[in-house]
């Protein structure tokens, strides 16, 4: 939860309205193809909101970053497509 400060109070907890962020690494063993990015990105605006994409260049980049809203996906290797794994991005 977010914290703020009040000039005359105390920090609190604070909920706010919207929906959740997750920021996630799309992974493969070779490079990604255009082709796989954009199937990527279909399956998962099927139940999520995709926010922003990372660097990529297709053909070359093994791996992608993105920051999907709503729904988060699987860790597990359920991802969209085979042969490209999931994890949270840690930084």
């Amino acid at each position: 939860m977010a914290t703020f400060a009040r000039d005359n109070g105390k920090a609190a907890p604070m909920e706010q309205v919207g929906r959740d962020l997750f920021i996630k690494t799309f992974t493969k063993g070779s490079a990604i193809t255009q082709a796989e990015l954009e199937t990527l990105v279909q399956a998962i605006q099927q139940t999520a909101t995709i926010t922003a994409i990372g660097a990529f260049t297709a053909g070359t980049s093994t791996a992608v970053n993105m920051i999907l809203e709503g729904a988060d996906i699987s860790n597990a290797a359920n991802t969209p497509v085979t042969g490209i794994t999931t994890s949270d991005l840690s930084f």
